[in-house]
């Protein structure tokens, strides 16, 4: 056989003679596309050859393998925990999970790494199912606690996630957001006075999180403390001035106390800035503003009709009534029940973006995903009102946003390289990256925008996992960077 003008010699030993001379022989065997070769072998040492080779083919062989197999390991591992494409990586975690060359640290990564996506998507019972494995296989590895934590959250299982947090305190005392998340299981819970704590502990270790503010303006109101409540929302509003959802809860406690034309004006501010905000739009119902000012929203609700009638029906139930096609897939009106107090946009284009094992691969754009969170926000106020009296006001919305200057910390970090991040004039580094107040200023951009264009892969953007926590962070920073009109 002769290969790039190379005698190749082959046979029983490894090797086989196609001339009886080997002075001017090559051996060379191909392995892994790369040429191994021996120059100018004397043919007094033809058996010394035969004998060698027989020895080498096979360790050479081996040696091959080794390396395919450690090539196609090392691949499955950073495509489960780096590749942006969430079809690919679900696959990727699970071939590590399934593989019998991988060890125990490799299988508690990927099935953490795939109890995010699907807690992502919404399929609450496989990610926390993942997560038991992840913490079986690693009881110290603070991330499948707090994974495990947000999953259970989703199923309902207060206590547990309670104890999850707890367990993820008791590895990172001082962590911030592990507060934030135990102080909302136990508003959810109905325990005002724990997440107050949580929420003030929280504020002492970070005390520049306008989330934190925000969660704590909601356990003061519930609990009938309408004052502590306006000084949380407020502070909040301060820290971030175009935290939505802020202005739509201090809009509850002005409307509450009779200041309508206060809550007017912080429910106006709340559309403006976020036209998918049923609770806000509904205030302003109640409070008699001219039908003109709310017609964005409603157009918003009918779009979204018209998609997830479209996209979505064939299994879930979609609508005011009926029972889901496919039992596992939720109804639409009950998905507020799945997130309670918590605003709908972020789980919604999570799971939207993040498709799990047994969702369909669809491709909508941020202001798409808007209009079906307007059409599912709508579903939920419509339950609400039928089961409430006319005029006392509910808690719609609480709290879908991080910590502005975490997140351009980890900007710092992580964006640099190729954005210019300040609100400054500046030019980036990578002359195809926009700028960050570019971005925030991008017609349509909003919470969803960011959190599609953030798992989709883009010529110019690196192969990056942006951990949950992190993008509220760094989409809080982004959205921080809009003008204000």
């Amino acid at each position: 056989m002769t290969r790039n003008g190379t005698r190749c010699l082959q046979g029983r030993t490894g090797f086989d003679t196609h001339q009886g001379d080997f002075s001017d022989a090559r051996e060379c065997c191909a392995i892994g596309g790369q040429q191994i070769r021996r120059d100018k072998m004397d043919s007094s040492d033809n058996r010394g050859v035969r004998i060698t080779s027989s020895i080498m083919w096979p360790g050479l062989v081996s040696l091959a393998l080794l390396a395919w197999l450690g090539n196609a390991r090392a691949d499955s591992l950073e495509d489960c925990g780096q590749a942006r494409n969430t079809d690919l990586r679900l696959r990727a975690c699970s071939e590590v999970i399934a593989g019998a060359r991988f060890n125990a640290d490799d299988k508690a990564r990927a099935y953490r790494n795939r109890g995010n996506l699907r807690a992502d998507a919404g399929a609450g019972a496989q990610a926390v199912a993942d997560f038991n494995e992840a913490v079986r296989l690693n009881p110290n590895e603070v991330a499948g606690y707090a994974g495990r934590a947000r999953a259970r959250l989703a199923t309902q299982d207060l206590d547990g996630a309670i104890a999850d947090y707890s367990d993820a305190l008791r590895l990172t005392p001082g962590t911030a957001s592990f507060h934030v998340g135990r102080g909302h299981a136990h508003f959810v819970r109905g325990d005002t006075t724990a997440a107050i704590a949580d929420f003030t502990e929280a504020i002492r270790l970070n005390p520049n999180s306008p989330s934190a503010y925000n969660r704590r303006g909601l356990a003061h109101r519930r609990s009938g403390n309408l004052e502590r409540a306006l000084e949380d929302y407020t502070a909040a509003i301060t820290l971030n001035p175009v935290y939505a959802l802020a202005y739509n809860n201090r809009g509850y406690v002005y409307e509450a106390q009779g200041r309508n034309d206060d809550a007017i004006i912080d429910f106006q501010a709340a559309l403006l800035l976020d036209p998918s905000l049923i609770g806000a739009r509904d205030g302003l119902v109640r409070l008699g503003v001219p039908p003109a000012f709310l017609e964005e929203t409603q157009k918003r609700v009918e779009n979204g009709k018209a998609l997830v009638e479209q996209n979505c029906s064939a299994c879930h139930a979609v609508g005011a009534i009926g029972a889901s096609p496919n039992v596992n897939a939720p109804r639409f009106r009950d998905l507020h029940a799945r997130h309670q107090s918590l605003a709908l946009r972020e789980p919604l284009s999570r799971g939207i973006a993040a498709p799990h094992d047994e969702m369909p691969k669809f491709a909508l754009s941020g202001p798409e995903i808007d209009t079906i969170v307007a059409y599912i926000n709508s579903l939920a106020a419509a339950k609400t009102a039928s089961t409430r009296a006319p005029r006392q006001t509910q808690i719609v919305e609480a709290v879908d946003v991080g910590d502005a200057r975490r997140g351009l910390a980890y900007a710092r970090r992580i964006c640099a390289s190729c954005h210019h991040l300040l609100r400054s004039d500046g030019q980036s580094p990578n002359r195809r990256a926009p700028t960050f107040t570019k971005i925030a200023n991008t017609p349509g951009m909003s919470v969803t925008a960011l959190t599609v264009w953030s798992r989709t892969v883009h010529p110019t953007m690196p192969n990056l996992i942006i951990d949950p926590n992190d993008m509220d962070d760094l989409i809080a920073y982004i959205l921080s960077l809009r003008d204000r009109k």
